[in-house]
């Protein structure tokens, strides 16, 4: 099907797309009329603004209400919890308020929910359902829906799986996946829906549908919820904000006005109600979990409190299947470049080893590609000093030869690779060869222009299915030309001309290596090449089984992340900002290691990292030491640490209380190690707790067990103080040098089998603490025995040897030592063991220990509990027999 539009349509049309993206959607000062909106001014706590449902809610009508104490509303113990989150907390997000059982005026439940809009309170009220059965156990709700989430073989069967689990809570009569493309049009890549229902599954939706204002708000709120299309929305009093004269930013508001386009949108559809969950990766908005229903639905807080969780924990286990998906496609990249490199260490004509021995620069872009029947119809020109070398489907000599010319005039990329799949759209003469050449991957091959290694994609002609004409229609009014949703969403069908296969992020990847590699080996023709690139190789095999278990062992620090914090949060708010704060920190960590590639991070950088988001012009935030570079596996350590400390001090320490402040100091001990003091003030007075949380716990158990260090923290009259020591063999390098204190910115259980009563005494080899913690937790519930845990091969030789044991779990390695001769002491002992890793299935046992029994982190603990039985089992048969 094709169609033709005139100049002038066209830019009729642009324009008023335009001014759809500019929507004031955020300021709309008016709410949806099943719940109650009350605006407080944040210094007298005067009611300023109204709407909604204020008489059936609570008890009241507007008029009654405006310029009232929000006091008249609530008993003094809710009030109290008010004025705490105004004074203590950013509130940039709505909190939880009311318990439900706690009835205000009105004779129902209530939920209601506090956030900040410039210089007032929003405060939203809603009736609970405290007979669902999740109300009073919103934690059971989270994990049953993430349950079997690690058994998906793919990602579009790990979406249908969260399509499945969201309809199942939320009783919707659809859910589907909907994913954002490069163009931001949407895919639906996984639906689950009433039998009765036309499915959507693999239809294209177009960018218009969702304005870039939408994904913005999509964005800031993980759900959005719409009770019911048909509604008459409840008027903002006064319209203005009586402080500021201005509308209501309501971004963050729960009961936020729906924009009319969209509410028309969803009709024409049928759609009655509709909820969506935000999707999102690195600060983007991958894509949305959306359900609809199609008659009028209300879904309660708690409900929605357990969408959002959902919503966040399957960001994260996305992003994690993406990343091993991407991983295991560069690992089979740079098995190929391996051998590519040793045929060219050889070669004396440069191209010529490229492109005519085996494997060649075609084959290795096959080992990647996603479209491998495609890609084999490709090819690949290498221009080096201006001489081209041509293998498979290309363009001709000269189309190339201005083809980079062109890419000499781009702007560089930080990385040196160039992408498109539609180079016609960027380069106008490259329509002539498009059915050649619409897909280009570039890589500049030394520090001068003009020498690539260029790939190319033939072009596609493709069908994609859209829910509809990919258009919104202008339709004529008195004002003049409008924008008006579309009406039709039946399965329309357009044919894509100029397009290649898309480059995946595995082919960028790959070809960056392939640039370090030509940059750093072959142009520099290094003696003996061909010998240091198999040297290479064995290195990047051992170098891939590390990262792996690096990836896995990450993986279970979170899972025992998950289960420290759920024990010790007493709401589901405590557990998600707990849960939140410490997986933030390690994320911070993580990302500076990563600029480093894993080489280490400075104490400095991980001050800032930590502290910045604390400092106010009231604070005082002192950073003072010289340059000292940690290991990975300290930052990771310390990172956790300072995290606790950071948040105490905002929550209970100095950094609560105006002119509060933080003195960090460090410096080099006599032995090589490094002296860490922390000292607050300024603060309210400190009291010795009654009880140790679990993040005193980590600060001083988890600095000892991962890096040999110590740590000790005393809670003085004036202020919490710590003191921490990191030995020699968590520092890289040292330097002295001077920098600028941080400026002050304002931050806009697994149960023991039934009837067990045998009590077992388990050897734990494991240099994690939040492992440890974990089996220590698990074994106490079990009615086990932990003995150690040893972090060191050495303390775990001698307690192999010395204690009495009933059966043993070895970490496979030790922080660089492997566990190879405790498990021979066991062994000769006859003591049953179990090997813990995080190495892939083919990581090999030494000949004398082969056949051992091995689990995988990260643990499920109910099968480590099974293989462990099991192991005892079996060495009390053998030792019968």
């Amino acid at each position: 099907m094709t169609h033709e539009m005139s100049n002038s349509g066209e830019e009729i049309l642009k324009a008023l797309l335009t001014s759809c993206d500019r929507e004031p959607i955020h300021v709309p000062g008016l709410i949806l009329p099943h719940g109650a909106m009350l605006v407080l001014d944040s210094q007298t706590l005067e009611i300023i603004q109204a709407a909604g449902n204020t008489q059936g809610l609570l008890g009241r009508p507007i008029e009654d209400l405006l310029g009232q104490s929000v006091g008249l509303l609530l008993d003094s113990v809710q009030l109290d919890r008010l004025k705490a989150l105004n004074k203590g907390f950013e509130l940039l997000t709505p909190r939880h308020l009311l318990d439900p059982l706690m009835r205000v005026i009105a004779d129902s439940p209530l939920d209601a929910s506090l956030h900040r809009s410039g210089a007032t309170l929003v405060v939203e009220f809603e009736a609970a359902d405290t007979a669902d059965r999740f109300a009073s156990d919103p934690l059971s709700g989270v994990q049953e829906m993430i349950r079997g989430f690690d058994a998906t073989l793919s990602l579009r069967s790990l979406c249908q799986l969260a399509a499945e689990r969201v309809r199942d809570l939320v009783g919707y009569d659809r859910a589907l996946v909907y994913r954002f493309m490069q163009d931001d049009s949407g895919w639906v890549i996984a639906e689950s829906c009433e039998d009765r229902l036309e499915p959507f599954l693999d239809l294209h939706y177009p960018a218009a549908d969702i304005p870039k204002q939408a994904r913005a708000l999509y964005l800031k709120s993980w759900l959005r919820m719409i009770a019911q299309v048909n509604y008459e929305p409840a008027p903002l009093t006064p319209t203005l904000n009586p402080l500021t004269g201005l509308p209501l930013d309501m971004s963050y508001a729960i009961l936020r006005d729906v924009s009319p386009i969209h509410r028309e949108y969803l009709r024409n559809m049928g759609v009655d109600a509709s909820m969506s969950i935000s999707i999102i990766q690195k600060g983007q908005l991958w894509g949305l979990i959306v359900c609809h229903h199609y008659s009028p639905k209300i879904l309660p807080r708690h409900l929605r409190a357990i969408c959002e969780l959902f919503g966040s924990m399957f960001s994260l286990q996305l992003e994690a299947r993406e990343r091993g998906e991407q991983f295991e496609l560069r690992l089979a990249s740079r098995m190929v470049l391996q051998n590519l490199m040793l045929n060219l260490a050889g070669a004396d004509d440069y191209a010529a080893g490229l492109t005519q021995q085996s494997p060649n620069l075609l084959d290795y872009m096959h080992s990647v590609s996603a479209d491998s029947d495609n890609s084999r119809k490709g090819g690949v020109a290498v221009c080096v000093k201006g001489q081209l070398t041509f293998l498979g489907v290309t363009p001709q000599r000269h189309q190339i030869e201005s083809l980079v010319a062109w890419l000499d005039m781009q702007p560089p990329t930080p990385d040196g690779v160039f992408s498109t799949d539609r180079l016609g759209d960027l380069w106008t003469p490259a329509k002539e060869f498009a059915s050649v050449a619409s897909g280009v991957l570039a890589i500049s091959v030394s520090p001068e222009r003009s020498d690539y290694i260029i790939w190319f994609r033939p072009e596609i002609v493709t069908s994609v299915h859209w829910a509809g004409q990919p258009s919104k229609l202008v339709q004529s009014t008195r004002e003049g030309a409008a924008l008006s949703p579309r009406k039709s969403f039946e399965a329309w069908k357009e044919t894509v001309v100029g397009r290649g296969s898309p480059w995946t992020p595995a082919d960028v990847d790959a070809a960056f290596d392939l640039r370090l590699s030509l940059l750093h080996v072959v142009l520099r023709r290094i003696e003996a090449a061909a010998e240091a690139r198999k040297k290479a190789s064995e290195r990047d095999q051992l170098l891939m089984a590390e990262l792996d278990h690096r990836v896995k062992n990450t993986l279970a620090n979170i899972q025992a992340l998950v289960i420290q914090t759920s024990r010790s949060a007493e709401s589901l708010t405590g557990f998600v900002e707990g849960l939140d704060g410490r997986i933030q920190s390690m994320a911070k960590a993580h990302s500076l290691l990563s600029e480093s590639r894993w080489e280490g991070v400075s104490i400095e950088r991980l001050m800032r990292e930590e502290l910045n988001p604390y400092g106010k012009p009231e604070h005082e935030i002192l950073l003072r030491g010289p340059h000292v570079v940690l290991t990975p596996k300290s930052a990771l350590s310390l990172s956790l640490a300072i995290h606790e400390l950071a948040t105490n001090a905002a929550k209970y320490g100095s950094l609560s209380q105006p002119a509060g402040r933080v003195a960090v100091h460090w410096m080099l001990a006599a032995d090589g190690g490094v002296n860490l003091a922390w000292n607050e003030s300024g603060g309210p007075l400190v009291k010795t707790p009654t009880r140790r949380g679990f993040g005193s716990t980590l600060i001083e158990r988890a600095l000892a067990m991962e890096t040999g260090g110590r740590a000790t923290v005393a809670y003085l009259a004036q202020g919490l103080a710590c003191d921490v020591y990191l030995p020699s063999s968590s520092v890289l390098s040292t330097e002295e040098v001077d920098f600028p204190a941080i400026q002050p910115t304002l931050i806009a259980p697994v149960r023991s089998a039934e009837g067990e009563t045998q009590t077992y005494r388990i050897l734990v080899v494991e240099d994690s603490f939040l492992v440890v913690s974990a089996l220590e937790d698990l074994f106490q519930e079990i009615g086990w025995t932990t003995v150690g845990p040893a972090t060191r091969v050495s303390d775990a030789l001698l307690l192999a040897r010395t204690e009495t044991l009933d059966a043993a779990l070895l970490d496979v390695n030790l922080n660089g030592e492997m566990s190879w001769d405790v498990a021979v002491a066991l062994k000769e002992r006859g003591v049953p063991y179990l090997f813990s890793t995080g190495y892939g299935s083919g990581a090999m046992l030494p000949p004398g220990l082969a056949g051992s029994p091995v689990i995988s982190k990260p643990f499920d603990l109910e099968e480590l509990e099974r293989r462990i039985r099991a192991a005892i089992n079996e060495g009390q048969k053998a030792t019968r027999n």
